[in-house]
């Protein structure tokens, strides 16, 4: 269900488009049968098939090639160093009878608690920063923890007007010294703020307000960047052994993906706010974590446990010198203390991490495998997509066509068990349910019989959800709509309609959910007149009829493909990338002419695996695209497309990849990969078995999934 990927991607179109007079054509159009004036005969036998050795050899020149790519993207744009304070030794007495701060009242909105232990010339530069970046309207104060330090912090401190300067006469370590301060806390909000960061320009301001944008807020964190300009990280995923990964290590900190507010697995104690009350309810860092590292990964787990979330907000940034003032203790202390803690994260919250750490695999499903009363009008009696797929001929030496189905054969949709063994047959390899192309014309619903068949059976037990294929149909396949076969009519009364229609599927067990919100995909959000009412509608109605709210997720095809609109435009909550379109670069075929009318366009598969693997992250949600395979020749058998070089090794590489980067950037029930497709044999791009590569997608899947787990626990 895509469009011809050989044609121009057509200009970015505002989110509500006027009336388009030649929107491109609907992706299951057909063209009639003709002959083709083929040179010589030529069948998939004739080329290499897999034989447990061929068809992977691309896997690690591809991984290569993706890996060289994100690396260019990563240096075409450097770094600047950031304006740090940097205080001499001599001169720290001056600058600490300079630092003053406004009395915070008896019932403060906020608390900084800085633990501190050694490092007089960090906390002072950290509290200079404070003073400079805090705001006059809020009533703040400061507390200062003291863990017994031995240099000169009690003469620099503890004269400093309007701290709390709380010293321990013994040395508790981080955790126990954070959690005897926390009982000193008077501020509504705590944050919990290391020594050696310094704050920036409106920091606590946007931390506080992620508490009023969002809702049942927990816990936020900032992003941190390093002096150097490089980030740190903008929060952090964990993976079920209780490793973690600062997410965009040594990046360029303007990356739009890294700048909007997202929940996360945690987020660091360097620098962290949470509702004091929550704190004292959970009573603080555990100290199951003595002496430190992990505490706040630990918390964060907790209160998440109670009830709610943890989120990164970009818009509060902060300077942290990494393990300054752990530095003193040595590297050993530092790894043993890793080391321990992580164990012990691993046995208190890996089963909760495992639950949501690898991302769902999603497939679209094309259901026009069997005859429908229209289609035997519109293209003969008995038409179904096997008239194209067994008609299609090669159109030069090494193209790979036609396409022969293996295990389940050229088979009908109308039996419930053809789909039950689909369903056994993607589980089997990691694929966690199938998402539906949903057909509605003004009332009038197409190719709808296998849906409407697993709706009324509790089998297959499968997840899926359904994807609105809102075009027009037509005859053609030329990106214009001269021959309409059946229309859209999008309007207020329509939008009603279909949602009232599409509501008895949202409360099906087995529908996909975000968050407990049936998730829905729009196919062309930019063919509606406004596109975001409809949304708007829609989310009403489903209120209205005990549904609660959904989730919209908007398919960046045709002039979305490459626009970068962000979703919330459209009224939607998620953008869905869907390959090949918007990164193809056409070239010709490289064998020999077999179709002399052949017009149409190649492509190497592995360079669109490595133009998507590598893209740039956007600055909104937005679910990784992969795909097997395409060639629509088989619909368009003289100007179609294909891609050469498609093979299962390239495929996986391109998976893992897409996988490891939704494990970092997403998070829960986001954690979503669409795979274009299950089953779009006309298109080239299904991941059932056929003739020439056997299984061999399927455990691509599996692979991906295996080896990019593995490649994070280790």
């Amino acid at each position: 269900m895509t469009e011809d990927p050989t044609q121009t991607v057509a200009p970015a179109v505002a989110p509500q488009p006027p009336h388009q007079e030649h929107s491109p054509t609907p992706v299951h159009s057909v063209e009639p049968d003709s002959s083709v004036g083929h040179s010589s005969p030529l069948t998939e036998m004739d080329l290499p098939c897999a034989d447990g050795v061929w068809e992977w050899q691309d896997y690690a020149q591809v991984r290569a090639r993706i890996a060289a790519a994100k690396a260019t993207h990563r240096a075409a744009k450097p770094v600047s160093l950031f304006q740090v304070l940097d205080f001499t030794a001599d001169d720290l007495p001056r600058h600490a009878e300079q630092l003053s701060f406004q009395p915070a009242g008896p019932l403060p909105l906020v608390s900084i608690l800085i633990p501190v232990f050694n490092n007089a010339k960090l906390t002072l530069e950290c509290l200079a920063s404070i003073q400079q970046h805090l705001p006059a309207d809020l009533a703040v104060e400061i507390i200062v923890a003291d863990d017994a330090s031995s240099d000169e912090t009690l003469t620099l401190l503890e004269p400093i007007a309007n701290i709390r300067y709380l010293r321990s006469e013994e040395n508790l370590g981080f955790l126990r010294n954070c959690n005897r301060a926390m009982a000193a806390v008077n501020g509504a909000f705590t944050v919990y703020l290391n020594n050696d960061v310094q704050v920036t320009a409106g920091w606590l301001e946007a931390l506080l307000a992620t508490f009023v944008d969002y809702d049942h807020v927990g816990v936020v964190g900032p992003k941190f960047v390093y002096p150097s300009g490089h980030l740190q990280e903008a929060g952090a995923a964990l993976a079920p052994n209780g490793v973690s990964t600062m997410i965009g290590f040594a990046e360029h900190p303007d990356q739009p993906r890294f700048n909007y507010t997202r929940r996360v697995d945690y987020v660091s104690g360097a620098c962290l706010m949470a509702p004091t009350a929550l704190l004292k309810r959970i009573g603080g860092f555990s100290e199951e974590f003595l002496p430190c590292y992990c505490e706040d990964s630990d918390l964060c787990l907790t209160i998440r446990a109670a009830g709610y979330e943890v989120y990164y907000n970009p818009h509060a940034t902060i300077v942290h010198h990494l393990s300054s003032t752990t530095a003193a203790t040595g590297n050993d202390f530092k790894m043993a203390a890793i080391a321990n803690n992580v164990s012990v994260l691993n046995k208190k919250w890996g089963a909760t991490l495992d639950q949501h750490f690898d991302p769902r695999l999603i497939t679209f499903f094309l259901p026009q495998f069997h005859p429908v009363p229209e289609n035997d009008l519109w293209w003969g009696k008995g038409f179904t997509e096997w008239t194209n797929v067994s008609k299609a001929k090669p159109n030069f030496v090494g193209h790979y066509q036609p396409r022969v189905p293996a295990d389940m054969g050229y088979y009908d949709l109308r039996l419930l068990e053809v789909l039950q063994a689909q369903a056994d047959l993607a589980q089997r390899y990691g694929i966690h349910g199938f998402c539906f192309y949903y057909y509605w014309f003004d009332g009038k619903r197409l190719l709808e019989r296998p849906v409407e068949q697993l709706l009324l059976s509790d089998k297959p037990d499968i997840p899926f959800c359904l994807c609105w294929a809102n075009e027009n149909w037509t005859r053609r396949w030329d990106g214009l709509e001269q021959e309409v076969l059946i229309a859209q009519a999008h309007s207020e009364d329509d939008d009603l309609a279909v949602i009232n229609d599409l509501i008895r599927f949202f409360k099906d067990d087995r529908y996909i959910k975000v968050d407990d919100r049936p998730l829905m995909v729009i196919y062309r959000p930019a063919l509606f007149p406004d596109f975001a009412k409809t949304a708007a509608r829609w989310r009403e109605a489903c209120r209205e009829q005990g549904v609660g709210e959904i989730y919209i997720a908007m398919v960046e095809s045709f002039e979305l493909a490459t626009a970068g609109f962000h979703p919330s435009l459209f009224g939607c909550d998620a953008a869905v990338e869907f390959p090949p379109g918007g990164l193809v670069e056409p070239k010709p075929p490289t064998g020999a002419m077999l179709n002399p009318e052949f017009v149409g366009h190649s492509a190497d598969y592995r360079d669109l695996a490595v133009s998507f693997a590598s893209r740039p992250a956007p600055g909104y949600t937005r679910f990784k695209g992969v795909m097997p395979g395409w060639d629509n020749t088989a619909r368009r058998q003289h100007a179609g497309g294909c891609f050469e070089m498609s093979t299962p090794g390239a495929f996986q590489a391109w998976l893992e990849e897409s996988i490891t980067d939704t494990r970092e950037q997403h998070f829960g029930d986001e954690r979503l990969v669409f795979i274009n497709a299950w089953n779009e044999w006309a298109e080239g791009a299904y991941l059932e078995p056929d003739r020439r590569f056997g299984h061999t997608y399927l455990e691509a899947v599996s692979n991906a999934l295996g080896a990019s787990r593995l490649l994070k626990k280790n």
